[in-house]
This record gives C-alpha cells, structure tokens and sequence, in this order.
C-alpha cells in the first residue's frame, strides 16, 4: 500500500491505495511512534464531522504501517504484537493528556 507523499503528522487525512493504484478510502493519522530503530505510523478511517460525536464508544479498526524509505508498508507477521502493544501505551498516553 502507498500513500501519498509528504511528511505525516498528527491528524492529516490521507488517501491509500492498493497495489493496483486503486483508492481504498480516506483515513486520519492517529498516532506516529518508533519502536526498536523503526518509525510506525497508525491510521484509522477518516470520519466526517458530523459523524464524529456520534457513537464514541464504537470499536475503530486501527492500521498499523512501518515507515520504510518514505513508503508505507504492512507489518511483517512476526512483529505484529509487539508493535501493537507499542501502539496501545502510545494511545494511554494521549488518553491521558486528554483528561488533564
């Protein structure tokens, strides 16, 4: 999967594609961390607004994509949950500066 290309930061909405080129939707960036030596990036898919108050307890799916020479590539099948529970401290974090 590819994405388009630019410096991502907190909250930008971007396009993927798949292999072929083809738009697989918008999603928001929810969180950037680097665990042993690689940069990770997680995405979510993007809401409208107005659609964003409704439901907050709904399940989200959460992707996960290693950051390697400016691409965007799945994780390999072994580092899966270490990466993931990387991620799950990431988000305690920020749940946490929220509520201060």
């Amino acid at each position: 999967m590819t994405a388009e290309e630019k410096d991502l930061e907190l909250g930008d909405i971007i396009t993927l594609d798949d292999e072929n080129g083809e738009p697989l939707g918008d999603f928001e960036v929810i969180a950037m961390f680097e665990q042993d030596g690689k940069q990770y990036v997680a995405l979510t898919e993007a809401v409208e607004d107005e659609d964003s108050d409704e439901d907050l307890e709904e399940e989200v799916d959460i992707f996960v994509f290693q950051i390697d020479g400016g691409e965007m590539v799945p994780l390999e099948e072994d580092e899966e949950s270490t990466v993931y529970a990387k991620l799950n401290e990431v988000l305690e974090g920020i749940e946490l500066i929220e509520k201060e």
